[in-house]
């Protein structure tokens, strides 16, 4: 008889608690993910499951914006419209659990999702939009990876303003969400928003916007008329200025290059009869790649340097065939003379091992360094081929990786 009135008297004491109160406690249960305390309450006031606060946000808004995975499980068994009720501002428990990464929530609540594409914000604005404003790349990474067509159909929604994810990750500087999407063959890349603007342009619009420049007078706009075939003179000057510091460039290599020919490692043979100006380190293993490289590195300097010249003729057409031949050229060059000092300093410490092998690993290390940022110079700013895509992959990840750790930085 004692046990039944302890019972009851346990059950009244949730009757007492007003409504106002009751969200609060269960909010505190959810930020605490205490799941005794949360069954218990879900057991003798399952109305306190629709109690909003202030901000209009349920329970399952608390669960999932914190990552409660356990507690989002019950809510959802318990309540079967709480997953489609938006707060204040339009957000739905999945738009909250979207902003914050957890993607174990988003897979939970999306399977309870009769239509995903449905579940916008006051914006328009779905799960894939909030993800990539916010920059939680695994969460659009996982919306890509579903099976589910009503999922993936996501990623070319627009919102109130026409603009799809890829419109918004261009916009906010997302660029592995921006890689992710590009990636993916149902990704409409060509798609305009409002304003008649694909991807491309919102990132060049929002790039304008941040450097301060404005919008034309309203009866201010002329007319230019330019010929096709000539360039603007700005760009004139950017080609101008891209071929002079090459020529600098080049002639420093054929400089180098002519220098270290006639002051060989190890110096020449004067004692010798009969061999007198002959290198000493003639029959070393490593003089015969110094030589050819330094004279690979000579006769590459001229050329690039030739090349330039006709690039000055004044025609455009030949200053940027000129451009296209002699940047590898140079690269090349460039790649011949860092071997050339590989060799020439491993052949005058090759008597120390350890030196030896150290400067050795070190140099081939930088080279392949060098090599790989200059080859990103030259490589093409765009491309539909799907092997030219591939290729351009782990550069462009490197990239991401650098701009990513930049702005993370500041």
């Amino acid at each position: 008889m004692r046990m039944a009135r302890n019972m009851r008297r346990s059950r009244n004491i949730w009757s007492f608690i007003p409504n106002n109160q009751a969200q609060s406690l269960l909010i505190m249960t959810i930020l605490k993910q205490n799941k005794g305390i949360l069954e218990k309450i879900v057991r003798e006031r399952r109305e306190w499951i629709h109690v909003k606060d202030d901000k209009g946000r349920n329970s399952l808004h608390y669960a999932a914006s914190t990552g409660y995975l356990y507690g989002v499980e019950y809510l959802l068994r318990h309540c079967h419209t709480c997953n489609m009720e938006k707060d204040n501002d339009g957000f739905f428990p999945l738009h909250l659990a979207s902003a914050f990464g957890h993607t174990k929530v988003v897979k939970k609540l999306l399977e309870n999702c009769p239509d995903p594409r449905e579940i916008v914000d006051n914006k328009g604005r779905n799960i894939v939009h909030i993800s990539t404003i916010i920059g939680q790349f695994n969460v659009v990474k996982y919306v890509l990876q579903d099976t589910n067509d009503e999922v993936k159909d996501m990623i070319n929604d627009k919102d109130c303003d026409g603009n799809t994810p890829l419109h918004l990750a261009a916009s906010h500087s997302r660029p592995k969400i921006v890689q992710a999407l590009t990636w993916d063959t149902k990704v409409d890349i060509h798609c305009l928003n409002n304003n008649n603007q694909t991807a491309l342009d919102r990132l060049t619009w929002c790039q304008l916007k941040s450097a301060g420049v404005q919008n034309a007078k309203r009866g201010s706009h002329s007319i230019e008329i330019t010929s096709p075939r000539k360039p603007e003179a700005k760009k004139t000057d950017f080609y101008k200025d891209r071929i002079n510091t090459l020529m600098v460039v080049s002639t420093l290599i054929t400089t180098v290059a002519f220098a270290a020919g006639f002051t060989l490692p190890g110096g020449n043979n004067s004692s010798s009869p009969g061999k007198q100006g002959i290198a000493v380190m003639l029959n070393h293993g490593w003089f015969k790649p110094f030589i050819f490289c330094i004279t690979a590195s000579m006769y590459g300097g001229i050329s690039v340097t030739i090349i330039l010249i006709w690039a000055q003729l004044g025609d455009i057409t030949l200053a940027l065939l000129a451009l296209n031949v002699a940047t590898p050229l140079l690269g090349v060059t460039l790649a011949t003379l860092s071997v050339a000092f590989l060799a020439g300093v491993h052949l005058v410490i090759s008597d120390l091992s350890w030196l030896a092998t150290t400067i050795l690993i070190l140099c081939v290390i930088l080279i392949f360094l060098l090599l790989l940022l200059y080859t990103l110079l030259w490589f093409p700013l765009e491309s539909s081929n799907i092997i030219m895509r591939y290729i351009s992959f782990y550069p462009f990840r490197f990239l991401t990786w650098l701009f990513e750790d930049s702005t993370e930085g500041k």
